[in-house]
């Protein structure tokens, strides 16, 4: 039976290197190593150095593995918000987050931006962090190296958190803009899911430093403190998804080797192909009109019947894309990753193009 090809906004489709790399990984019996020997830190240190140069991240910047985007929500919550924070809310994730915060009592506030760019002209207060979205995954919403650069500016008394989830690596932006960023491997890097990657800088320990000093709870086993204590003896405070780091790294060693520019270069050519397609079908329009927050790695259509009429349609040619995130009956999400070939992404454009639904 031939074999489908998940466009999926994550998971999704699987890098085309990983594979091989698991075979390796059962080979070197990865997956049996103690998380305290020095084969596990040798591959802790290569993974996080990997990141860094495809990343391009300085000294400034730390790395620590958790298991989820969602759960460095709650470790930014607890190390990096005293009594404040600003979400910038454009979808369902950004919004979650918000929502995150009401659990500790923290007085937060939510600014809604759903149909144009972050507007940063509103009253601040020095809050202790402002939460933006390099790209939100339900709404396909994507924010500029540009807005980010502003919200540095005007926010600067402010940590910055950015959630990179369905951006990083090939939305580009200014790290320095930002002093914590995090995203989960089963999107872009083409993974299984079950591994987050926390980056934050010193200013992000030395606010954490504050709040132990005040009295302040921080979490317990992973606080920022604790995985920063661990990780700079590329350790962690528990035993993690070995195969996950060992497959990130080798992952992005493939990306590397590649060229993060080409790649950035293969997914604005992909989005092009792939909004077409929805400009040119009399039955799908696009949910996000203003192209300059659209997202190129995950592209929502709405459709004018029911969505699952064509979603059934490409199955049976064993091509798989996303529902609407949530309910949404009339809407599709194509995910547009570094894994999905310009071929693979040419093929699915055809035969939407060929389907009445």
């Amino acid at each position: 039976m031939k074999n489908k090809i998940y466009f999926t906004p994550g998971p999704s489709q699987l890098y085309f290197t990983v594979e091989e790399h698991i075979k390796e990984a059962l080979k070197k019996n990865i997956l049996s190593i103690s998380h305290r020997s020095n084969i596990f830190k040798s591959l802790h240190k290569e993974c996080i150095e990997n990141i860094k140069i495809l990343l391009e991240l300085n000294e400034d910047y730390y790395i620590a593995f958790t298991s989820s985007a969602n759960e460095v929500w709650e470790r930014i919550i607890q190390n990096l918000i005293s009594k404040s924070s600003i979400h910038f809310v454009n979808g369902s994730f950004s919004k979650k987050f918000f929502d995150f915060t009401k659990n500790y009592n923290l007085n937060s506030r939510l600014i809604e931006s759903f149909n144009k760019p972050y507007d940063f002209n509103i009253k601040y207060n020095n809050e202790d962090l402002i939460a933006l979205s390099l790209n939100e995954t339900s709404t396909g919403i994507s924010s500029t190296n540009e807005k980010i650069s502003e919200a540095r500016k005007k926010f600067n008394k402010s940590l910055i958190a950015l959630d990179c989830v369905s951006g990083s690596p090939v939305i580009p932006f200014n790290v320095n803009d930002v002093d914590t960023f995090y995203f989960s491997v089963q999107k872009c890097f083409g993974l299984p899911s079950g591994l987050g990657v926390w980056i934050y800088n010193k200013k992000c320990l030395d606010f954490c430093y504050k709040k132990i000093n005040k009295g302040e709870i921080v979490g317990s086993y992973h606080s920022l403190i604790k995985l920063h204590e661990m990780n700079q003896k590329n350790q962690t405070p528990e035993t993690p998804n070995i195969l996950a780091i060992f497959l990130l790294s080798n992952v992005i060693n493939d990306m590397n080797n590649k060229g993060l520019n080409k790649i950035i270069n293969e997914i604005e050519y992909k989005s092009k192909i792939i909004n077409l397609t929805i400009e040119n079908h009399p039955k799908i329009y696009h949910s996000i009109n203003n192209e300059e927050i659209r997202s190129k790695t995950v592209i929502v259509g709405e459709t004018v019947n029911n969505s699952e009429l064509l979603i059934k349609e490409l199955k049976k040619n064993n091509l798989i894309i996303g529902k609407g995130y949530g309910n949404n009956v009339n809407q599709i999400r194509i995910a547009n990753f570094p894994t999905h070939s310009k071929e693979s992404i040419e093929m699915l454009c055809d035969y939407i193009s060929k389907i009445d639904f």
